[in-house]
């Protein structure tokens, strides 16, 4: 989804709000995080206009947590109550705001998965909802598997794929050949050393010499 200027509102303040909160801020949502506490990063978020902070009780002050939500487009609840956060969560489905509770897929329109992020590659991990924890932890394997090698990789395929030469070859033709960049042992030492211009250049020889 397009997610810029689309207004996310997160309840709650801690490290799960404020994680949750720093994925719609890469995304260019407008952030509004609803909560007593904030986290340090939290605030620096509002440091840097990134985010609006409110000041509230979420618990006791139920008109001000209705007027929040039905000003949104998306609902993240992130407190440490669950049960607090199914009921934010249908509050804003009264309102036909999609909502995630972070602790309770069931009640939730989306789920929000660990993301692991190397260069231009994207990786999400989901339990269902069934272990964040297991999530986080398989993603971070991951981002120790994935290389910034894989990442020039992912630049150069990019970089080949435009260039005329490919585009005016046939669909298979074109696939063996960004295969064959992949596989070449000569592209992989250059992308291993970070020499990326150099790596273009051979790229651009194995598909004029094929």
């Amino acid at each position: 989804m397009d997610l810029s200027g689309k207004v996310v509102l997160v309840f709650g303040g801690g490290k799960v709000a404020e994680r949750k909160a720093m994925k719609f801020a890469e995304a260019n949502a407008k952030i509004i995080v609803a909560s007593k506490e904030f986290t340090e990063d939290l605030k620096r978020l509002r440091e840097l206009g990134k985010a609006d902070l409110v000041d509230a009780d979420i618990k006791t002050t139920p008109s001000l947590v209705e007027s929040l939500i039905s000003n949104s487009n998306y609902v993240i609840a992130a407190t440490d109550d669950s049960e607090l956060n199914g009921e934010i969560a249908k509050m804003a489905r009264k309102f036909g705001i999609l909502a995630c509770a972070v602790d309770n897929p069931s009640v939730s329109d989306f789920a929000m998965p660990a993301t692991a992020r190397i260069g231009d590659i994207q990786i999400a991990v989901s339990t269902g909802g069934k272990s964040p924890a297991m999530a986080r932890l398989l993603r971070k394997r991951l981002e120790e598997i994935i290389t910034p090698e894989d990442a020039l990789q992912v630049r150069l395929q990019s970089y080949a794929r435009k260039l005329p030469e490919l585009s005016r070859m046939d669909k298979i033709s074109r696939k063996d050949i960004l295969h064959h960049i992949i596989q070449n042992q000569e592209v992989k030492r250059l992308l291993k050393e970070g020499m990326f211009e150099e790596a273009k250049i051979v790229a651009r020889r194995i598909i004029k010499d094929r």
